[in-house]
């Protein structure tokens, strides 16, 4: 009986194995990942993920290296609410007292609110909770980017995971994906044509104002006034939330100002093999600035046509794009936010890129983000060069290049 009994137990259990097994069969055809690429789907998640994995690799490395830029945001956390967290001499004296190397915390004061819970804790725990919670946002922002752009969330998770930049942001102790998730919350509001919701993603981005502008420009020419008025309250609130920050500086514009100024110049030398911005490779190489500036400049006049003409939410993507290659000061990590121009390219609607160029692009632009470091040992950000290349594909219009070749290759895929 003991036998019979186990030998039945044995069949049931295959049964049930056998019926997860078919269950699970159903629903992957039923909700195929279909990827709008010349790339097998297996093939496409296999790369996605090591790419993803190599990217998250990098972050262990950052206990040997300081936590990199971590320290500048735990000490920010640390003194909001004082005014040691905007004054620049009392600033760097808190820092080298508490083991931390001196720097300038180069964001609206407001901001430091954001840090003080990881600055609760010691140094090292503080990175780990923070690189937990800016991994999660590269998850979140890459699975709406993808809906937004007419992919499967999955599709856009995966990319973003695989995409250099949002991870080595998380390395580095950065919060890029939090702008890139702000930014995904601004596309999604002109894709429904909500106001509110883009007035609030723009208004949001101020905290790091160099990543909002190519944002708001691009709401001015398309006269969003509207969302503008919310970004503007918004943007009160972030000037309330500084002067809490600086201990009742009201002032804190003109002061920010002014230790940026002092702050720009060496800061740019120092990264000029990391910035993915004509400006910042030019300046930081010892270009002089009248000739860095003009050539950026051309390229924002060479852009507009693109940002008054296409559909609001490519333009959007466009616009942060230019926005990297133009800022004067966007470093490698800042990239994430080329992701859903990447999107935007990979799911081919309105490209008028062809394939296999489509898929050839979309590869080559993550083995860009992933060469971050290697790059650097040459001297020159294979970010930067990819970032560059993506700005001249989108301001020339592909799809007039491509006009002899036939109509753009179009997929609907699941939602």
């Amino acid at each position: 009986m003991i036998g019979s009994s186990g030998a039945s137990g044995a069949a049931a259990s295959t049964r049930a194995g056998s019926s997860v097994r078919a269950v699970a069969s159903a629903w992957i055809a039923a909700r195929p990942l279909r990827v709008p690429l010349r790339i097998a789907s297996r093939r496409f998640w296999l790369w996605g993920l090591v790419c993803g994995v190599i990217g998250a690799a990098i972050s262990s490395n950052s206990p040997s290296a300081g936590y990199v830029d971590f320290p500048q945001f735990w000490a920010a956390g640390r003194t909001v609410g004082t005014a040691n967290l905007l004054d620049r001499g009392l600033h760097g004296a808190w820092e080298a007292a508490n083991g931390v190397a001196p720097d300038l915390f180069p964001y609206t004061p407001g901001t430091a609110w954001l840090f003080a819970p990881f600055s609760i804790l010691p140094m090292a725990a503080g990175f780990w909770l923070h690189a937990a919670v800016m991994t999660a946002l590269v998850g979140v922002a890459g699975f709406l980017a993808g809906r937004t752009f007419g992919l499967q969330g999955r599709v856009g998770l995966i990319v973003a995971f695989a995409w250099g930049p949002c991870m080595v942001a998380v390395a580095f102790g950065q919060n890029a994906p939090l702008a890139l998730l702000l930014v995904v919350l601004a596309l999604e509001g002109l894709r429904r044509d909500s106001d509110a919701l883009v007035g609030l993603g723009v208004g949001l981005l101020l905290y790091k104002p160099t990543v909002a502008i190519p944002l708001l420009v691009l709401l001015l020419l398309r006269r969003r006034w509207r969302a503008l008025g919310v970004a503007a309250l918004v943007a009160a609130g972030w000037y309330i939330a500084s002067v809490a920050a600086t201990a009742g500086d009201w002032m804190w514009p003109i002061h920010l100002l002014s230790a940026l100024a002092v702050y720009y110049g060496p800061n740019t030398s120092f990264n000029a093999i990391r910035a993915t911005s004509i400006p910042g490779v030019l300046v930081g190489n010892g270009a002089p600035p009248i000739v860095a500036w003009g050539l950026a400049t051309v390229l924002v006049v060479a852009t507009i046509p693109r940002l008054l003409r296409s559909p609001i939410v490519e333009a959007a993507a466009g616009a942060c794009l230019i926005g990297l290659a133009v800022s004067p000061h966007s470093l490698n990590y800042e990239a994430a936010l080329a992701l859903p121009a990447i999107l935007w390219t990979m799911g081919g609607l309105g490209t008028g890129i062809r394939e296999p160029a489509r898929t050839w692009l979309v590869v080559v632009y993550c083995v860009a983000g992933l060469m971050i470091l290697i790059s650097l040992w040459a001297g020159l950000s294979s970010v930067g060069i990819a970032v560059l290349v993506m700005a001249i594909i989108w301001i020339s219009g592909w799809q007039r290049l491509d006009a002899a070749g036939g109509t753009p290759s179009v997929e609907v895929v699941d939602q």
